[in-house]
């Protein structure tokens, strides 16, 4: 079976079903402003695009009211302007109060299958500009698991948030999320309304992945009793 092209994947980025019907508003109170760096890749996709893969992420958070994103593209254009080359965590944390972002999120590839069905797997950090509390414990765990890039015992404390995601459509969980988010679009006749069709096709699937990415975002702020979970959800309400 061909492989599915990364360029191929990226290209269409936000064309259809831009809205949710019923998006979980930004629960964070002290971050409103998220900068995305362009993704990693550990997969070596000769064609993958890491600026495309992060404005897909970046167009997916912007369907949460409350957001206002920095795109990879003027990321990119902040860290040239200060001759950083965001190899380190110090790095993003630079770009992103450059931005005057109160966040930016760092994000790696590291698994695709892009036949049917598709399976791909995404590390990602969310780091603040402003010191994070947390546990003596947690900083340790930032420090010794985090990824994609490597934590310092004093970056540590600007590490809001860091987990790997699993997207697997041979998984029945997955399948469920993949059908729930197909029937929270709003137009009647997008292809997205199909989750076997999201599944069969490249640049939907990744938005797919990207939307369950920031949902897992979301939902640890509101699990940490920060914000009260609103009635709100990408979800239809009918899918509970």
């Amino acid at each position: 079976m061909r492989k599915l092209s990364w360029l191929a994947i990226l290209a269409l980025g936000g064309c259809v079903g831009e809205t949710y019907r019923n998006p979980e508003p930004n629960p964070f109170r002290n971050v409103k402003r998220i900068a995305v760096a362009p993704f990693l890749d550990k997969t070596g996709a000769k064609d993958f695009d890491g600026s495309k893969a992060g404005d897909a992420f970046a167009s997916e958070l912007l369907l949460h009211p409350g957001f206002d994103v920095v795109r990879p593209s003027q990321v990119l254009e902040a860290a040239s302007a200060k001759g950083l080359r965001l190899e380190t965590a110090d790095d993003y944390i630079a770009v992103a109060k450059a931005l005057d972002a109160d966040a930016i999120v760092a994000a790696e590839i590291t698994e695709v299958r892009s036949y049917f069905p598709p399976r791909t797997t995404v590390a990602l950090q969310l780091l603040l500009t402003q010191r994070v509390k947390a546990s003596a414990s947690d900083l340790e765990r930032h420090v010794v698991s985090a990824r994609p890039l490597a934590i310092s015992p004093e970056t540590s404390l600007h590490l809001d948030q860091h987990f790997e995601l699993v997207a697997d459509d041979g998984d029945d969980n997955t399948r469920a999320e993949l059908r729930s988010y197909a029937s929270a679009r709003v137009d009647e006749d997008s292809p997205w309304r199909d989750g076997e069709g999201i599944a069969r096709s490249r640049e939907p699937w990744w938005r797919f992945v990207c939307a369950l990415c920031v949902e897992r975002i979301v939902d640890s702020e509101l699990d940490r009793g920060r914000a009260e979970r609103g009635p709100h959800r990408w979800h239809d309400q009918e899918d509970k």
